[in-house]
């Protein structure tokens, strides 16, 4: 695509809401551009999901010219013009000082013109601007040639980008994940030279590097190179990671479904151990702040995983008990089908899957909710059992459905309760 082209490549309605919002500025005095990653992708013939500009405007200035702005990140420059519903994050030229923490300019300031603000971001393929109403791409640090060779590099030395903020060498090992880049050998050395400084990041920034790499094509990519650049250890050292990730649970992360991320974290965790423990994985997933929802999912498909590793067995009774009603138990939580689970299932065991597809098909009871007594017809036909006792029946009542299906019904239920108080 011609560079000229680059505007016009840009579907509607953000075309005209881009191009009202850069002529309104004009109107006032202000320059404005298309900038960062949506530039990127309108280069590599993608379609950005969302738009940011910068502009010679103060917020105040961009405030007064807009129906509804809001202040995302004013004390950065940064307000939100609202069109249609659609939100157009634009900042004013900014000139960043020392960072002193690895993570936040000690100062802002705001700049004067395009130059200043182009060079103080992280890398050369982030670094181009695009004048909306002439097409003019604007790239003074050789950003397109390193998006042509598919190459991630800092904008000047890397040792002082990565120190100005340590969520930098992580970007890049995503970058690497979800454009399939390779990073430039000094930009990489670098990676493992500033570890102190990325130490320093929050984990909830940590944890959206992750998210955003499971929504890519090869997450198993980003975690391969945490692994090796030891950056992972720096946030949950109790984990028992290898150098070289697992290769089976590594590219699951790949093939399962974007939808069920927390399916992909489980595979995540189990391509860093293969053995790790529910506990241990729970105490993982909680310091870096996934949701719980997260959580539960990851853990949920970690132990499922893990048990069909040990057995995957024909026999229709274990199918039920220990694998569907665990699923079922947790599907009830979930807004999630059956059918979105095993989908996950049949990448990996094949065949299992097919066979336990079949029996839950039968919509056997799997669940003490699902028998044809409960608690409180035993206490109306066995008042004087002591109350610990009705759980324990209850449990050998659903034992006895899970085996055979066929005796959920109220009156073998009673038969067989009465042979287990007899037993007592």
């Amino acid at each position: 695509m011609p560079i000229t082209d680059l505007a016009l490549s840009i579907p509607e309605p953000f075309r005209s809401h881009l191009s009202f919002i850069q002529s309104t500025l004009k109107k006032a005095g202000f320059e404005s551009y298309l900038v960062g990653g949506s530039v990127r992708d309108l280069v590599m013939n993608k379609v950005p999901k969302e738009y940011d500009l910068t502009t010679s405007a103060r917020p105040e200035h961009v405030k007064s010219l807009f129906k509804q702005v809001i202040e995302t990140g004013i004390q950065h420059g940064t307000v939100t013009i609202v069109k249609d519903k659609i939100h157009y994050e634009i900042t004013t030229y900014r000139i960043d000082k020392d960072y002193t923490d690895g993570r936040h300019p000690d100062k802002v300031e705001f700049g004067t013109n395009l130059s200043e603000d182009l060079k103080r971001r992280d890398f050369t393929m982030n670094a181009l601007a695009l004048n909306l109403e002439t097409g003019e791409l604007i790239d003074e640090h050789g950003g397109r040639e390193d998006i042509n060779n598919r190459i991630i590099k800092t904008i000047g030395d890397p040792i002082l980008r990565f120190t100005e903020d340590g969520l930098r060498p992580v970007r890049a090992m995503r970058f690497a994940s979800v454009l399939g880049f390779k990073i430039e050998s000094n930009t990489k050395e670098a990676i493992a030279k500033t570890k102190n400084i990325t130490s320093k990041i929050s984990v909830e920034r940590l944890q959206d590097e992750i998210i955003k790499s499971f929504l890519g094509p090869a997450p198993s990519v980003l975690l391969t190179l945490l692994l090796e650049e030891g950056t992972l250890s720096l946030f949950i050292p109790e984990l028992k990671e290898k150098v070289k990730p697992n290769g089976e649970y590594l590219l699951m992360q790949d093939t399962l479904p974007k939808t069920q991320l927390g399916f992909v974290l489980g595979a995540w965790l189990l391509a860093i151990d293969p053995y790790v423990s529910s506990s241990l994985a729970e105490t993982s997933l909680k310091k870096l702040k996934f949701s719980n929802q997260m959580q539960k999912d990851a853990v949920f498909f970690l132990d499922l995983i893990q048990n069909l590793k040990k057995e995957q067995t024909n026999e229709e009774y274990p199918i039920r008990k220990k694998f569907l009603s665990p699923i079922k138990k947790h599907l009830n939580t979930r807004k999630m089908t059956p059918e979105d689970l095993f989908s996950c299932l049949k990448t990996i065991f094949p065949d299992w899957t097919k066979q336990a597809e079949g029996v839950w098909e039968t919509s056997p009871p799997l669940l003490l909710s699902d028998l044809q007594i409960n608690g409180k017809d035993l206490e109306k036909l066995y008042p004087n059992l002591p109350k610990e006792r009705y759980g324990e029946l209850l449990n050998f009542l659903l034992d006895q459905v899970l085996r055979s299906p066929n005796n959920n019904h109220f009156a073998h239920l009673s038969a067989q309760s009465a042979q287990f108080i007899d037993n007592l």
